[in-house]
């Protein structure tokens, strides 16, 4: 019994680490933002699209429906922390603004040589 305890720890501890390598911080730059879709009376809340480039991939980050975002706290150009996990993402601004997302798409950024 001891031993069963023991190794569902040991397993529990080794997922919790796993888990954690999994989510990636990186400091990226935000390279374009455009709305999709539109409003409605239900739906008030426009959603966008964030291009972010890392310095190994371009990541299109889609904001979640019915989530509110100042495009003016998101200056194209500007660089930002963004954080990866799986397939959701996290972008915040030098001022501390954040926004969650989820990727819809990612391209390999081309090495200059």
């Amino acid at each position: 019994m001891r031993l069963r305890k023991a190794s569902g720890l040991c397993l529990a501890a080794l997922l919790s680490t796993v888990a954690l390598a999994d989510s990636l911080v990186q400091t990226a730059t935000l390279k374009d933002l455009q709305t999709v879709g539109s409003t409605s009376k239900k739906q008030k809340h426009q959603q966008y699209d964030l291009v972010i480039d890392t310095s190994t991939n371009e990541y299109i980050c889609r904001t979640k429906l019915g989530s509110s975002l100042k495009p003016t706290q998101f200056v194209v150009g500007s660089s930002l922390q963004f954080k990866l996990n799986g397939q959701n993402g996290e972008a915040t601004t030098s001022d501390g603004k954040k926004t969650k997302c989820g990727i819809v798409r990612v391209a390999a950024t081309p090495s200059t040589q």
